[in-house]
C-alpha cells in the first residue's frame, strides 16, 4: 500500500507551563527530518510565569501565539489549528515528550484506516508505566465509581478498572470510546467530518465530546499503542478548587448534551 508523505503540525497550548514546555518543544525539534512536523504552533493562555521567556528562545523555530486572557484549552487549540500548516494535526499537552517514531506510527496507521478521525498514542509515565488514556463513556456507574463512596466497594473498583483499562490491555490498536486529550492526532478526514474541539468546554470533557462527535459523524477513534510518548501529567490550566469545579461543570454539560452517555451507550460500534 502506498503511504503518503508525512505532513503534520504539532499544536501545544500552554498556561504557566514554564517548568515543562522547553522539554516538550525540544523533543519536537530533535526529531529526524524524515518525521519532523512542518511547523510547531504554541498557543499561550496568558501565562504569568516564565513560559513566554522560555518560548522566546525558540522564536525562530516555532510559531507562538499569546492570548490576552485564558481562553481555555479547546479555544486555544483551535487557534493553533488555524495557524498550523500541516494536513494532520497533533495536539499535545506541554508536559509531554514526543519519542522518535511515534508520529510515524500514527501517520502510517491513519493512512491504512481512512475512517479514523482521532488517534491516541500510549503515554508512559516517568517509570515507563502505561497510563490510562483510552476509556469507556462516563456513564452514571462509572461516575459513581470515580466520584463517590461507591468507589470503595468491590463493584465500584471493578467498574472503575474497566472504564480505565478496557481498551489498553493487549498492546494492539483498538477502537476506544474516547481518548485523553493530552495527545490526540487529528486526521484530515477527521477534521473535515468531525471538526475541532468544542469551545463550549473551558477545561475537561472537551476530549470526550470530540470523540463522541467523531463517532457520531461515522468515523472512528483508535488507541495506537505502538506510538509512544512520555507524559509527566502536570497540568496548570487551572489550580486549587477551580479544577474540580471545571471538571464537574464540564461533565454536567456533556451529560446534558449527550444523555445516552449516562447509560453508557455511545455512537459507533467497536469490533
Amino acid at each position: 500500500m502506498y503511504i503518503n508523505p508525512m505532513n503534520w503540525s504539532a499544536i501545544i497550548t500552554t498556561y504557566n507551563s514554564g517548568s515543562v514546555i522547553e522539554q516538550a518543544v525540544d523533543s519536537l525539534l530533535s526529531l529526524p527530518s524524515s518525521e519532523a512536523p512542518v511547523d510547531i504552533v504554541v498557543v499561550d493562555n496568558d501565562s504569568s510565569d516564565c513560559t513566554m521567556d522560555t518560548l522566546a528562545g525558540f522564536s525562530h523555530r516555532i510559531t507562538t501565539v499569546r492570548n490576552g486572557r485564558n481562553l481555555g484549552l479547546a479555544a486555544a487549540n483551535n487557534i493553533g489549528a488555524a495557524r498550523a500548516k500541516g494536513d494532520s494535526l497533533f495536539f499535545l499537552n506541554p508536559d509531554v515528550v514526543l519519542l522518535p517514531g511515534a508520529a510515524v506510527k500514527l501517520h502510517e496507521f491513519a493512512e491504512k484506516h481512512p475512517d479514523a478521525a482521532l488517534l491516541g498514542p500510549a503515554m508512559l509515565d516517568g517509570s515507563g508505566n502505561v497510563q490510562s488514556t483510552a476509556r469507556t463513556w462516563p456513564s452514571i456507574p462509572v461516575i459513581a465509581s470515580r466520584r463517590s463512596m461507591f468507589s470503595r466497594t468491590a463493584a465500584g473498583r471493578r467498574i472503575s478498572a474497566d472504564h480505565l483499562n478496557r481498551f489498553s490491555g493487549n498492546g494492539r490498536p483498538v477502537k476506544a470510546d474516547w481518548l485523553v486529550g493530552a495527545a490526540l492526532w487529528l486526521t484530515p478526514a477527521g477534521r473535515e467530518r468531525a471538526g475541532l474541539m468544542s469551545e463550549s468546554y473551558f477545561l475537561y470533557f472537551e476530549d470526550v465530546e470530540w470523540c463522541w462527535r467523531a463517532w457520531k459523524s461515522g468515523m472512528e477513534v483508535w488507541y495506537v499503542p505502538e506510538a509512544e510518548i512520555h507524559h509527566v501529567c502536570r497540568r496548570e490550566s487551572a489550580s486549587g478548587g477551580t479544577t474540580l469545579n471545571y471538571h464537574i461543570r464540564s461533565m454536567i454539560r456533556f451529560l446534558i448534551t449527550h444523555p445516552l452517555a449516562i447509560a453508557g451507550f455511545g455512537p459507533g460500534r467497536r469490533k
